[in-house]
């Protein structure tokens, strides 16, 4: 039988001709992005083979053709839970939104560092205001990427570019990982190799000696909470979190304490414990603190509908062929039923 192709994403008119293009037998059918818990036709689902979307229907059982599903997100704890097709191989869409994440990091940095919230008070104020913490820079500071993948190696070229130290803990060896996406097509042996890398159980020395830690890593269960109360006292005084990957990694209770008393400097929050934010968060109103709506890479980003097609043209393409997807998921990380 023909491929069925169900495509749940806002549509890239060129990226949906390059796929008709390419699988021209194909039976492709759009549909508007559904919500979680959504339980589709089974008329439209039942001999779909290829899914295109950032979420999975509550009825995948009536999918039993599934082979493929191609998410819109770098994240995947969406699909926690559900009873996938032994046979259905799961890709992320990491390497989309990785400059503008990286970006939003390189933003928070030089914020926090300035203290561009007190520069704007002071504006506010009309008050002339030349303190010394106005005046930092980052150069030579040292930032920590808690999970190098494809967002924490953007950020590692854009951190060494403006001459910080780059240390990473991670799973994986810090070269280039094969069959990932990235829009640029840059070879792999271009991956920039942090000055020091640490192994999950090193984490006291990694977080020990650094200015700035970055959580780029996606929430599972051995990584939600790992950044607890006992963590953040490891990192020195001066240091700032940022995390623009997953709330669930960072323990709330913990770093609201942190942040209140001082333990640590100050935090750039863009992914969050409750979405979206009541007004009474308290993260809101606390000073050290910047809040952004979960804005760091999203599909509101320059280029994000244009490399999430180029993505799932060039998958579909491997696919079509039996060659090997770029971005799987490992089944082992997946947390299915």
């Amino acid at each position: 039988m023909a491929e069925r192709i169900l495509v749940a994403q806002p549509v890239h008119e060129a990226g949906l001709d390059r796929v008709r293009r390419l699988a021209p037998d194909a039976v492709v059918e759009v549909i508007e992005p559904f919500g979680p818990g959504a339980i589709l036709p089974e008329p439209l689902v039942r001999d779909v083979t290829v899914l295109f979307s950032d979420l999975c229907p509550a009825n995948l059982d009536a999918m039993p053709r599934l082979r493929w599903v191609q998410l819109g997100s770098h994240g995947y704890s969406q699909l926690n839970g559900l009873s996938l097709p032994p046979a259905t191989t799961v890709a992320n869409a990491s390497g989309v939104n990785d400059i503008p994440i990286a970006e939003w990091c390189l933003l928070m940095m030089l914020a926090l560092g300035r203290d561009l919230p007190g520069m704007l008070a002071a504006q506010r104020e009309h008050r002339w205001d030349r303190d010394a913490r106005f005046q930092a820079e980052l150069r030579g500071r040292r930032v920590g990427i808690f999970g190098y993948g494809n967002i924490g190696r953007e950020l590692a070229r854009s951190c060494r570019a403006l001459g910080l130290e780059v240390w990473a803990l991670s799973r994986f060896r810090p070269g280039g990982r094969e069959l990932r996406y990235d829009p640029l097509d840059r070879p792999t042996r271009t991956v920039p190799v942090p000055d020091r890398r640490f192994a999950p159980e090193q984490r006291d020395e990694f977080l020990a000696g650094l200015d700035h830690l970055v959580v780029t890593t996606p929430v599972t269960s051995a990584t939600r909470g790992w950044v607890d109360a006992a963590a953040l006292r490891l990192l020195p005084p001066h240091a700032v979190l940022l995390n623009p990957a997953r709330a669930g990694v960072v323990d709330e209770a913990a770093l609201l304490a942190a942040l209140r008393d001082g333990t640590i400097a100050g935090a750039a929050l863009d992914d969050h414990y409750r979405q979206p934010m009541p007004p009474d968060d308290p993260f809101f109103d606390l000073p050290n603190v910047i809040v952004t709506s979960h804005i760091s890479g999203s599909s509101s980003s320059t280029w994000f509908t244009e490399r999430v097609w180029d993505l799932f043209a060039r998958n579909l393409e491997r696919h079509l062929a039996g060659d090997r997807l770029l971005n799987v998921i490992a089944r082992d990380d997946l947390e299915l039923a």
